[in-house]
């Protein structure tokens, strides 16, 4: 999904199209994981964007709430972000902590319209994250 495409959905939403929410809309489009609100302040001002923290907190409310941002928990870390326009699984380094988004869409909405049906359970949601170790981890260890 391109930023075109987001402040449309903004914008269908009732929503303002200001600065701030284009470039957070922007730093979560281009990341390769979730984002810490901390990340997120970080990537606002390397776009020269001066903003404080509860206006970073206010923005991804209003993201989450209009479905267009969602809340991600990993390793019990800080609260992550990341677009909710596809959904997304991960892979966590148990030792460095890296974390990357890794798409599996297609053949989990299979087996999610299966367990429905076997099971007689509405699937809402689901959660997939995988744990292990990194490449470069995997070589220190060695």
């Amino acid at each position: 999904m391109s930023l075109n495409e987001l402040l449309i959905k903004v914008k269908n939403r009732g929503g303002r199209i200001t600065k701030t929410r284009i470039a957070i809309l922007d730093c979560l489009l281009s990341a390769k994981k979730p984002l810490s609100s901390t990340e997120l302040i970080t990537c606002l001002k390397a776009k020269k964007i001066s903003v404080n923290r509860t206006t970073v907190y206010r923005e991804l409310a209003y993201l989450t709430e209009n479905a267009l941002a969602r809340e991600v928990h990993l390793l019990g870390k800080a609260v992550l972000y990341e677009l909710s326009v596809e959904h997304c699984h991960h892979l966590i380094c148990l030792k460095c902590h890296q974390i990357k988004t890794l798409p599996l869409e297609r053949d989990l909405c299979q087996q999610e319209a299966l367990v429905g049906q076997d099971s007689g359970f509405q699937v809402l949601d689901h959660s997939l994250d995988f744990y292990g170790l990194c490449a470069h981890c995997q070589q220190i260890t060695i």
